[in-house]
């Protein structure tokens, strides 16, 4: 099995990031997908105990399921994603840090938008534009950071980007903004 490799700046920024999530949405009870989800099943399982059913998609781990949480292994492969989970629906699908590693994030959101439940949404979060100097000194300079995760950023956000991402996938934004002084972005899409 993977395990992410992230140092403690690493796991800080990403708690930040999660409790964005907390700030906008209530989660008890609800059917939740996370994409690019990563292998901290035991964080993840306390961030979502709560929900009523948790669909874990990443690649970085075998298949499984245990009580309400179902971890996929998408291979990389959109269609096979598609086909698996074709009989769900979800209040909230997050992409929490990923949109900014896909060369083409409308991809997976025109995919993923039929999964919606019909008053969910999706929760979006990725680094914004004033970031990229920084993100790039401590992963390359000070090397605080995991530098394969920074290498792997295609763009960084902010409203444009999301404008964009929203006319591709015929999508709305319910809400953006920045967070983290301003170097981190959110956004909801309905």
């Amino acid at each position: 099995m993977y395990i992410n490799s992230y140092n403690p700046i690493d796991k800080l920024i990403a708690f930040l990031r999660s409790k964005e999530l907390n700030k906008n949405f209530s989660l008890k009870n609800k059917k939740i997908l996370d994409f690019g989800c990563g292998s901290d099943f035991k964080k993840l399982a306390k961030q979502y105990e709560l929900c009523k059913e948790i669909t874990l998609v990443d690649r970085v781990s075998d298949d499984f399921k245990s009580d309400k949480i179902k971890f996929i292994n998408y291979k990389n492969d959109l269609e096979y994603l598609r086909k698996i989970i074709k009989d769900n629906y979800y209040d909230i699908i997050i992409l929490s840090a990923v949109i900014e590693h896909l060369d083409n994030p409308e991809n997976i959101l025109n995919i993923l938008k039929s999964k919606l439940s019909k008053s969910g949404v999706f929760f979006l979060t990725a680094p914004g534009k004033k970031s990229k100097f920084i993100l790039e000194f401590m992963a390359y300079k000070l090397k605080v950071i995991n530098s394969e995760l920074v290498a792997e950023h295609k763009r960084y956000y902010d409203k444009k980007e999301y404008d964009l991402l929203s006319k591709k996938t015929n999508l709305s934004i319910k809400k953006f903004y920045y967070f983290e002084f301003g170097l981190n972005t959110a956004c909801i899409l309905c």
